[in-house]
């Protein structure tokens, strides 16, 4: 469901994606049967697409094969700003929400380099040697962006 922003002057749309490439933790929405599950994530960028790993079972993986259309939402610098009354209360921000869809990433090639660019992302620097075994035994989930949006709130 895209649709334009309500309030355009908190727009950062050409910020987006620098956003999503200096953040690590995003929140993956997934639905099963008309109910929503959200769960939070360690997530790499590569290629303009989105990884992150998880074990070959569990309720997202059973999610995902039964519908792999997927949003998710990463935030940044997020305070909350007291004022004199609850109405005067703010939060400042810089966000970014995301949709595509979801698959499992097969190859253990490519699993090994999705595996690399989420250590990336959270500040490993080390050996991306990664044992075959241990690639095998876990998933790689791959997000297709297909659309991708930013928002702020008292940043300049």
């Amino acid at each position: 469901m895209q649709r334009p922003l309500r309030k355009t002057d908190k727009q950062i749309n050409e910020l987006a994606q620098a956003i999503l490439e200096r953040n690590n933790i995003l929140c993956l929405a997934m639905c099963q049967d008309g109910q929503p599950y959200v769960v939070p994530m360690n997530y790499g960028c590569l290629n303009g697409k989105v990884y992150m790993h998880t074990g070959p079972k569990g309720l997202k993986m059973e999610i995902l094969a039964g519908n792999p259309k997927v949003s998710f939402t990463v935030m940044e610098s997020v305070e909350l700003m007291s004022g004199p009354n609850p109405c005067k209360w703010d939060t400042r921000y810089r966000s970014v929400v995301g949709l595509g869809k979801a698959s499992l990433v097969e190859d253990l090639e490519a699993k090994a380099a999705g595996l690399a660019a989420i250590a990336r992302q959270c500040g490993y620097d080390g050996d991306m040697n990664f044992p075959p075994e241990k690639v095998k035994g876990l998933a790689v989930i791959c997000i297709e962006i297909e659309h991708l949006s930013g928002k702020k709130n008292q940043i300049d």
